[in-house]
């Protein structure tokens, strides 16, 4: 593929990529990208990128310490090379950087984010703990070797201490002897041997081999002669400390020889992803975003140049569509080049898997090549040379040209007569069009603007210029012709109103009739644009609301399910700690029974704990904040149960009547229903039924077995409740419950009395039972 990067400043950006890089390697690397123009290569790339930005907005980047350059370490490990202690533990950095990068990984698809494209890469890498440990055995994380390294290595560190010891020993003795011949009361070395400083004036007299001198030469070293042994000895060992330290290395080595491969395909998928972070980061910093890849459509939306400051930069919409070729007029230095250069730059961009810096929902092309000749340096006088290399520019497109290529031409046709230049460039732009290529071109020539209107795939475009304030606004608008605007900008710089409107008389660069219907066209073609543009933008807003709606009600799926799994697994716990329970209280009871101790209202209590497992009451609040007062009928909170307040009491507490059964409680456990109807003075009492912890248990259609596991239940409630007494329900019948239940009270220890219920309560037909 053919891309001019110079021209668009290509090195310039990939430059600023490589700061983002965190290895060696991969700063090398990225200064290495080159554009590609197979589809399929530019989206895996995109792809790539893509879930790297996303992975580091919504959690981190993948960790690069510990990578360090092993590429000559490796190719020499390969061949069977003795490593330096340095290069191993450089082996060390990268298995444990590969380590990281795996719990990297299970992090991103712990969080669900996108990791389809990124995947291989960690999903390749090779965890060689086995290599790091044996390295780990033998040196530190300093570079020391490990005395038990080797037995060899223990043996000679262990008799060069002992060495070391006798000879410091004898070396301080005569520290202490020699004192007065001696400059200095220490032991120093010379020549990787012990010394002692001795005085100038006695070196012929001290016993033994001078090894150097002070500057001053008031002192030499000497090894004094009884000591020469000794230190013989221990060079002798030192010698031996360096082969044995180099036969484990060597070793080390050969380990690391056997995972050649593996390291190799691991330094290498690491150098990678340093690399696509890389752009990611770059990415975010320019705000970029990933542009849709299609085959015939370029729609950059707002489109910044990303080499130029964000607080300076203007952003522009580039569009082909039904047209391939883009004539851009207008002032000098109003920003036609930029243009240019932008397309450019952010289509190699794209192609070398950078994010662009445009809006979202952007769309591109990916081209076979990207052509340019733009010439940056505004010159007054246009020479014959400058004209050639134009030419010989666009020679030499035409010669490498192929079809679905980008060509970016600056003041086409410049540097020659007008109307020769005009006729040249239009028909060039008329070869371009039978090639199947997207073309954009700067000119001042008004001929080609004629010849934009005459031609359906072509389309006129211009840079904006702020005639009142005589300054250019460098937004681009396709679809509006430039004017020069020369006249009217002489006129506001104060040239005479005389001479501008003679100028206009005598104007030979275009028919009035012909300036009049582009100006026109111009107005409407800017009205339009700004239309176009207000569309644009609220399609945009709606879109971007309507994926933050779809992504909040995902999120509020995916959090309502967790929620439904949580509660399940909570039901469980419950279930399973109520068994536990429930076994617990069994045991209790069993040893209850066995006691003498035993009491039928502690049976009671337990049976009541066993039944309320599992069923613990919710915590109900109050829905209004009404006043009660005397005579109003309320819910009664605790119990849900209404009732009727009967008289308040001190301390904002009630008296509240449910049923036959009257109690206290608090104004917080009450709330107002509705205010009581009223017949003459007094209030009417409504009695009614209550099933558990009530007065009353109604036993009529009820088996005798039912009725007698009923009866036991109820009273059970009563005693847990403290309740005086309770109504037994039986009815008349064929007796066989009256008797049951007779049978049952005379028999419980808890029931004090009992007797038939009263003209009032039911006579026969009901039992009145009192507890103790």
């Amino acid at each position: 593929m053919l891309v001019d990067q110079i021209i668009l400043e290509y090195p310039k950006v990939l430059a600023i990529v490589r700061q983002y890089a965190e290895t060696d390697l991969g700063k090398q690397l990225v200064l290495a990208i080159e554009p590609s123009s197979d589809i399929n290569e530019v989206k895996r790339r995109l792809d790539e990128v893509s879930e790297a930005k996303t992975m580091i907005e919504r959690y981190d980047s993948a960790p690069m310490t510990g990578v360090l350059d092993l590429s000559e370490s490796l190719k020499r490990a390969r061949v069977g090379s003795t490593l330096s202690i340095e290069e191993l533990l450089r082996v060390v950095s990268l298995v444990m950087a590969i380590a990281e990068n795996q719990r990297f990984i299970r992090k991103v698809r712990q969080l669900e984010l996108p990791c389809v494209a990124m995947s291989h890469f960690f999903d390749e890498l090779v965890p060689l703990h086995h290599l790091k440990q044996e390295i780990d055995k033998c040196i530190d994380v300093k570079g020391y070797v490990y005395d038990d390294a080797s037995e060899e290595l223990a043996s000679v560190r262990s008799k060069l201490a002992i060495n070391q010891k006798r000879i410091n020993e004898k070396m301080e003795g005569m520290l202490r002897s020699e004192a007065n011949r001696l400059t200095d009361t220490i032991i120093t070395i010379r020549n990787n041997r012990l010394v002692l400083p001795v005085k100038a004036e006695y070196k012929n007299s001290f016993r033994g081999i001078i090894h150097d001198q002070s500057a001053s030469r008031e002192t030499v070293f000497i090894e004094p002669e009884g000591c020469v042994e000794l230190n013989n000895s221990i060079q002798t060992l030192y010698f031996q400390e360096i082969a044995a330290v180099e036969r484990i290395l060597a070793r080390l080595s050969g380990l690391v020889m056997e995972d050649y491969q593996p390291l190799a395909n691991n330094f290498a998928i690491l150098t990678d992803l340093d690399v696509i972070f890389a752009k990611a980061k770059y990415a975010i910093a320019i705000s970029a975003t990933r542009p849709e890849i299609t085959t015939d459509e370029i729609m950059l939306l707002n489109s910044r140049h990303p080499l130029i400051p964000k607080e300076t930069v203007v952003a522009n919409t580039i569009r082909f569509h039904k047209y391939r070729t883009i004539i851009i007029t207008g002032p000098n230095t109003g920003g036609k080049t930029v243009a240019l250069k932008t397309l450019g730059l952010l289509s190699a961009m794209v192609q070398a898997g950078l994010l662009i810096p445009v809006d979202e929902l952007s769309k591109t092309v990916v081209f076979a090549n990207i052509f340019a000749d733009i010439g940056d340096e505004q010159s007054i006088e246009q020479s014959l040379s400058t004209f050639s290399s134009h030419i010989s520019k666009i020679i030499s497109i035409f010669r490498n040209l192929s079809t679905h290529s980008l060509i970016l031409l600056d003041e086409l046709g410049v540097g020659t007569d007008p109307k020769e230049g005009a006729s040249l460039a239009i028909s060039i732009l008329e070869e371009i069009r039978n090639q199947d290529v997207f073309t954009m071109v700067t000119t001042h020539y008004p001929e080609l603007k004629v010849y934009a209107f005459d031609k359906d795939d072509v389309v006129n475009a211009s840079v904006e210029f702020n005639i009142d304030t005589l300054q250019p606004t460098y937004r681009l608008q396709i679809g509006t012709p430039g004017t020069s605007n020369a006249l009217e900008i002489a006129s506001r710089l104060g040239l005479d109103d005389k001479i501008v409107k003679h100028a206009r008389e005598v104007s030979l660069s275009f028919d009035t009739d012909t300036s009049d219907i582009i100006k026109k066209l111009e107005r409407q073609s800017i009205e339009l644009n700004r239309e176009i543009d207000e569309y644009r933008n609220a399609k945009h807003l709606l879109e971007k609301k309507n994926t933050e709606l779809e992504e909040t009600i995902a999120a509020s799926r995916k959090a309502q399910n967790q929620a439904a799994i949580d509660l399940e697994k909570a039901k469980v716990k419950i279930i399973e700690d109520t068994k536990n329970d429930a076994v617990a209280l069994i045991k209790e009871l069993d040893e209850m029974k066995k006691s003498e101790k035993f009491k039928e209202h502690e049976l009671a209590r337990l049976k009541h704990v066993v039944k309320q497992l599992g069923s613990e009451s919710l915590s109900l609040q109050k829905i209004n904040s009404h006043p009660i007062y005397a005579g109003d009928i309320v819910n009664v909170i605790p119990y849900q149960k209404q009732g009727i307040v009967m008289k308040s009491l001190s301390g904002g507490k009630f008296e509240v009547q449910m049923g036959i059964l009257t109690s206290t409680f608090n104004e917080s456990e009450l709330e107002f229903v509705k205010k009581d109807t009223i017949d003459g003075s007094k209030n009417k009492v409504t009695v009614s039924r209550f099933t558990m912890s009530k007065l009353e248990l109604d036993l009529r259609g009820c088996r005798y077995e039912e009725a007698m596991t009923m009866l036991d239940k109820y009273i059970d409630d009563c005693l847990v409740n403290n309740l005086e007494f309770g109504h037994i329900i039986h009815g008349y019948g064929t007796g066989a419950l009256r008797k049951g239940v007779l049978e049952y009270v005379k028999k419980h220890p808890q029931i004090k009395s009992f007797r038939a219920g009263g003209m009032n309560e039911g006579g026969a037909g009901v039992t009145v039972v009192n507890f103790k």
